[in-house]
């Protein structure tokens, strides 16, 4: 009997200790949230912004999305544009790793692990119809057009109007409203 209960307490030991291996602290699952809000305000920011029509020639093409750097969002840019269409395009979503690959993207997602690049990426987009977006504090003033950011619990966003103007693209005056108006250092 003694020798039950010690392999009983041993078993619920180790479940214990797999089940807390396995559940994602409570700082991950915030995150996880936040980006699936976040991959849902890029897709509603799709709503209220006009691409040249250069951009739109080819309307049987995929509106391609580019993230470049480390994947903050996991699935989530997946799980809303997997069952949307953009300007009545399906969308997919490609994890770029070179400046290079930005060329086809109309939407660009920069990640905060490529700040040390992001001159250099926003060079190459650079009077092309590419809406950039960033959530790393400072991108808007160093050229992003739409940079997410949590101010008390909530998701807003900042705007940089003359990177907008640059791209070519033209934003809804509702989006704009909305929005932190930034400057960019220049």
């Amino acid at each position: 009997m003694k020798e039950r209960r010690r392999k009983i307490l041993l078993i619920a030991a180790i479940a214990s200790v797999l089940a807390a291996a396995m559940t994602p602290p409570p700082d991950a699952a915030a995150q996880a949230g936040e980006y699936l809000l976040k991959a849902g305000y890029v897709e509603k920011f799709t709503h209220f912004v006009e691409w040249p029509p250069e951009a739109q020639r080819d309307s049987t093409a995929l509106f391609r999305i580019g993230v470049i750097g480390t994947n903050p969002y996991g699935g989530a840019l997946e799980a809303i544009f997997g069952r949307t269409k953009i300007r009545g395009r399906r969308v997919r979503i490609d994890y770029l790793s070179t400046v290079e690959e930005i060329d086809d993207c109309l939407i660009l997602i920069i990640s905060g692990s490529r700040k040390d690049d992001l001159g250099e990426i926003l060079g190459h987009a650079a009077g092309k119809p590419i809406l950039t977006i960033g959530d790393s504090r400072g991108y808007a003033k160093r050229g992003v057009a739409i940079n997410l950011f949590v101010d008390h619990d909530y998701i807003r966003y900042e705007i940089n109007r003359s990177a907008l103007k640059k791209s070519g693209l033209k934003v809804s005056s509702l989006l704009l409203s909305s929005a932190v108006l930034v400057d960019a250092d220049d």
